[in-house]
């Protein structure tokens, strides 16, 4: 005889949106909702947020490994080009996205930079470098 079975997979939880959105709003009142078409596991601790730096908050699960960056409304930053802000050889967030999203690496800075210069990058993994521009401290973007 032949034996069935059926295995019923546990439905997957998600993270609550609105609910991140009121705790980011409680961070920063001009942060941008995030977008509900996302679907991040559940964080099983409360997710950390933290303040806005480089136009976007930065909300993260360290327990399962995800992160978004949440742009910041009508920011106004003071010029800061002239204060070096990403030394050569250290180690900086590189991010890159769209209305919404954004998805972020670590890199290694090739030379000193300022907010608003362009920095060459390289993967600690491959030879290859890359032009990316200085948003804030050690955070670049594509």
């Amino acid at each position: 005889m032949y034996a069935l079975l059926l295995f019923v997979a546990a439905p997957a939880a998600f993270e609550d949106l609105e609910i991140l959105d009121e705790r980011i709003s409680a961070v920063s009142q001009s942060a941008e909702p995030v977008d509900k078409r996302l679907k991040l596991a559940e964080c099983p601790q409360d997710a950390i947020i933290a303040p806005p730096v480089g136009g976007a908050v930065v909300v993260r699960c360290p327990e399962i490994g995800w992160r978004l960056r949440v742009p910041v409304k009508g920011r106004s930053e003071p010029d800061q080009a002239a204060e070096i802000v990403v030394r050569k050889g250290e180690m900086v967030e590189c991010v890159s996205g769209g209305p919404g999203f954004a998805v972020s690496t670590s890199m290694i800075a090739m030379e000193d930079a300022g907010i608003g210069q362009p920095v060459r990058v390289k993967s600690p993994s491959s030879p290859i470098l890359m032009t990316a521009i200085v948003k804030a401290r050690g955070i670049v973007s594509f």
